[in-house]
């Protein structure tokens, strides 16, 4: 496990380079350095407005790499006269940290700088940049090469939104320039799960009727089966033609939490409200309650990402159950079957579970990460 979190930030800032040659003041180069043949950035996301939804309780990309306390990780190696020149940013452990100038304006790739001394550019190599975040999270990249990014990421462990991204640059092609920004288009790999809760009958009128979400989790059933809380990404491969994939998001499990039994209880993404979380509904409205939801006291280990937990992409296979307590009904257990479902990376999944006067039934909400409301919805 890499036990790195930050570099040092050095005195060499990258800046956007303009037709005049930029200068750098590092100890290494010197006051009037020529800065035009030096590697800078320029960090995109899929959709920059909707990408914040899920970075520092929805704080922009940059604003969350500002200061120190988070960065984006650089992984880069370059193909020459048929060799690989790993970790060419200037670490040998490829731990290289990219920043975010907290006076730069937002929308701005001037803002961009790394923990190292600025690169050159090297004449007839092939690039390949790989960058996630938040850097401190990420392991066994170790294994990456080339063609293929490799981390590991524990979903019990850490509930941040892991983004990932890839760029190809042939410093042999005519349309190569100097000072042309690489572009790093961040990629959400995750899936995030939430769960509502609700007083409405199956043919949607609601009644009167009230009570609390005291706590939730889910347990798998089965050995070998159920959801996965670690996963292993490889990101970008070869396709069978030879072409670079870079945007390819391929995730293996590889570990499951154990089935939980009437004598052994091996519950996962655990929440719990002494409070309880109240909901309700009259003839006309309803309120919903959501775990892993902000409360007051904190008490919820799953509190952030505004409800939603996230997890692995993979198949629900219907052998994971979802488990929660209400107040009125105090200490008992109430369990539920969560229906068959594929998780995809960067896709958002509602279960909304509601008391009807005559049973329960279950709604499932599906929604890409940056739209606002749910584009399918699934009765289960």
């Amino acid at each position: 496990m890499r036990k790195n979190f930050l570099l040092p930030i050095f005195t060499a800032w990258l800046t956007i380079v303009s037709s005049m040659a930029l200068t750098s003041c590092d100890d290494n180069n010197g006051p009037g350095y020529d800065m035009s043949d030096r590697i800078i950035w320029n960090v995109l996301t899929t959709d920059m407005q909707g990408s914040r939804s899920m970075i520092e309780n929805d704080k922009m990309l940059q604003t969350a790499c500002t200061g120190g306390n988070r960065a984006i990780g650089i992984w880069s190696a370059y193909m020459l006269d048929g060799q690989v020149v790993k970790n060419v940013l200037g670490n040998p452990s490829g731990d290289v940290a990219l920043i975010y100038n907290e006076n730069t304006a937002w929308d701005n790739y001037e803002g961009w700088s790394y923990g190292e001394t600025a690169e050159r550019w090297v004449m007839g190599a092939k690039y390949t940049f790989n960058a996630y975040y938040p850097m401190h999270v990420v392991s066994e990249i170790s294994t990456s090469d080339v063609s293929t990014f490799v981390v590991e990421y524990n979903t019990e462990h850490f509930q941040e939104d892991l983004m990932m991204a890839y760029s190809y640059v042939d410093t042999d092609l005519p349309t190569f320039k100097y000072g042309v920004p690489v572009t790093l288009n961040m990629l959400h790999t995750l899936s995030a799960l939430r769960f509502r809760f609700s007083f409405i009958d199956s043919d949607g009128t609601t009644y009167k009727d009230s009570d609390a979400l005291t706590a939730f989790w889910l347990e798998n059933t089965e050995y070998d089966k159920g959801l996965a809380t670690t996963g292993v990404l490889a990101f970008g491969t070869y396709n069978d033609d030879g072409t670079m994939d870079g945007e390819h998001i391929h995730w293996y499990y590889e570990d499951r939490p154990e089935p939980s039994t009437p004598t052994n209880q091996r519950p996962f993404y655990v929440w719990e409200d002494t409070e309880g979380v109240e909901f309700a509904s009259t003839e006309t409205n309803r309120t919903i309650a959501t775990a892993y939801s902000t409360n007051k006291n904190g008490q919820q280990k799953y509190a952030v990402n505004d409800g939603y937990v996230l997890t692995i992409p993979q198949n629900s296979d219907g052998t994971v159950m979802m488990c929660f307590r209400l107040r009125s009904t105090a200490d008992l257990v109430h369990r539920v079957a969560l229906p068959k479902a594929t998780y995809e990376p960067s896709r958002r999944y509602t279960y909304d579970i509601r008391f009807g006067r005559t049973g329960v039934t279950l709604n499932l909400l599906i929604a890409n990460w940056n739209e606002l409301k749910s584009s399918q919805d699934i009765p289960l």
